[in-house]
């Protein structure tokens, strides 16, 4: 990473953060300590210190925070430690003293540490009295009492935050969302501090409550507000990948912390963060107990899923495949077998099912499951899927040396598309059988667009140029693709439809990109052996457009021998 183009490096959320750090004048401190080596301090939820060490080049040799920050290789804090110390753009020079010039601060400190407890009472006051925002960050370093003391607090703070950066209908525009969210990072950075899990926990999911709130009135189009929920997402996953280093008694707890949050009626429509949310709480579910309160809860969520068909359905799959894992782990094979039996109508367990027919030789039992599931879903309109049973289909088939079947799917499969299946099921017949397949096939897929790049490929299999050739002079810029096919046999048509392709092609161009376009063309003329006639049509060109120079010179650069 170069110090003169950090922007290119360092994720954008994080380069914004760190400029609002300068801007608002958190980087407390800068010291030169070396020729290429800078010792800062920059004021997060407390003071951090950074640490940058510089090639000679200006090159970024090392990079050091005391922040707990980990999901990146650079934090806020540094990002705008090395825009105050870059040489171009920073926001001031280095002075004299070695020393970045917010001496000012420095000069503050000295003052505030000689004036009397009551003189600073009395100062936060007045601050605060004239800024909501002053008293809650306050409030949010100092607060006192129980847990739910301190959530009131950073919720609080939060709120603040998007209040003081929302409009007069309570907005919040894309360019003061991460200002925004401020508050919520600074209750995120206060979780990783030494406090109790418990505490921890409940601060995330209070950023988690607050920030799903906000995402309905505030413009999130680069994602900020979003990456900060996962964040306290991930804080939370922190805490329960280490509940079994906790006290046996205080695991239910967290357990119950979870589900209540994935029951929170905000995560409605945002299923994947629900989903985790589930997932987590059902892997510490390691009582019967347990997954039986687990279960209810579930039930309860998908009693009231709102939305479509397809999002009841991806939601149901997905707690079956929570509650399918949880019996792998926990209860015998026979309960596993059941519940996937059971559970066939989702297309994961009809999937697992198939491929564990497929595995032990049950070769009829996973044709029957693909044949129920192409059917039910061909119903259903749902043709990605179809296509999957097919294909499994093919499989059992080729396994249990059902040839005929084989091929039949297989041309199918063809015909629908897929070119992979055409070799497997050529190598299945007698080279002197094959002629009169291939050419049924051809006249399944003529004139279907869709499926041009399966017919197309199949005539050059076969070498049947003619075929290819008709097709390509009803499509003459399909000639760049395939004129190395034709070129042998066919040379003159290969020409013209190079010539009607490249006038064309000069025809609609406006720009100097079109332009290049045109004599890459003329270009794979010469290469395709049509030296002269390339010659002649950029001659053609040069007469008919000599009202665009950007052509001409684009054209004179082909003509040059």
């Amino acid at each position: 990473m170069d110090l003169n183009n950090i922007e290119s490096a360092i994720d954008p959320v994080i380069m914004d953060r760190g400029r609002e750090y300068v801007h608002s004048g958190r980087v407390r401190s800068v010291e030169k300590i070396g020729d290429h080596a800078y010792r800062a301090q920059v004021q997060g939820s407390k003071l951090y210190r950074v640490l940058v060490e510089l090639g000679a080049s200006g090159a970024i040799a090392s990079l050091e925070c005391a922040c707990p920050f980990d999901d990146g290789p650079v934090c806020k804090h540094q990002a705008a430690v090395l825009l105050m110390i870059r040489p171009k753009g920073a926001a001031q020079p280095i002075g004299t003293s070695g020393h970045w010039p917010s001496e000012p601060l420095q000069r503050l400190k000295g003052l505030l540490e000689r004036q009397s407890k009551d003189r600073l009472i009395a100062l936060l006051l007045s601050l605060a009295e004239d800024s909501e925002l002053v008293e809650r960050r306050i409030r949010f370093s100092i607060v006192e009492g129980s847990g739910d003391d301190q959530v009131t607090e950073c919720r609080r703070l939060i709120q603040s935050y998007i209040a003081a950066n929302s409009d007069r209908h309570g907005f919040v525009d894309y360019r003061g969302v991460s200002r925004a969210v401020e508050g919520a990072q600074l209750v995120m950075e206060k979780t990783r501090e030494d406090v109790d899990w418990r505490l921890a926990v409940k601060l995330s999911f209070c950023v988690l409550e607050e920030m799903l709130d906000l995402l309905q009135a505030a413009d999130d189009s680069n994602g900020t507000i979003g990456g900060v929920i996962d964040e306290s997402l991930e804080r939370v996953h922190e805490i329960a990948s280490y509940s079994d280093k906790m006290p046996e008694s205080e695991r239910p707890a967290l357990f119950r912390m979870l589900l209540t949050a994935s029951g929170d009626s905000r995560l409605d429509g945002w299923s994947d963060w629900q989903l985790t949310l589930l997932r987590w709480a059902s892997e510490m579910a390691v009582t019967f107990d347990l997954k039986k309160e687990w279960d209810r809860h579930v039930t309860g969520i998908a009693a009231r899923q709102k939305g479509g068909d397809w999002s009841r359905e991806y939601l149901a799959e997905q707690v079956a495949m929570m509650q399918y894992q949880w019996i792998c782990d926990h209860a015998g094979d026979a309960e596993a077998e059941e519940f996937l039996q059971r559970h066939q109508h989702f297309p994961n367990f009809r999937k697992w099912a198939i491929e564990a027919a497929l595995k032990e030789g049950r070769y009829d039992d996973a044709m029957q499951l693909a044949q129920d599931g192409e059917v039910a879903d061909q119903a259903r309109g749902l043709p990605g899927l179809v296509k999957q049973w097919k294909e499994f289909r093919y499989q059992a088939c080729a396994r249990s040396g059902r040839v005929e079947l084989q091929r039949a799917i297989g041309q199918e499969l063809v015909q629908d598309g897929d070119y992979a299946y055409y070799q497997q099921i050529k190598d299945t017949y007698p080279s002197e059988e094959w002629s009169p397949v291939y050419h049924d096939i051809l006249r399944s897929l003529e004139g279907k667009r869709r499926y041009a790049g399966v017919y197309t490929r199949i005539l050059v299999e076969e070498q049947e140029t003619e075929r290819l050739l008709e097709y390509v002079q009803q499509q003459p810029a399909r000639i760049e693709e395939f004129h190395r096919f034709l070129i042998g046999e066919f040379r003159p048509d290969v020409i013209q439809m190079f010539q009607v392709h490249i006038e064309s092609t000069a025809a609609h161009a406006t720009t100097r990109t079109h332009y290049q376009n045109v004599c890459r063309i003329i270009r794979m003329l010469q290469q395709a052996g049509g030296q002269e006639e390339a010659v002649q049509i950029t001659r053609t060109l040069l007469n008919k457009y000599s009202r665009k120079p950007a052509l001409r010179e684009e054209l004179m650069q082909v003509a040059r021998p």
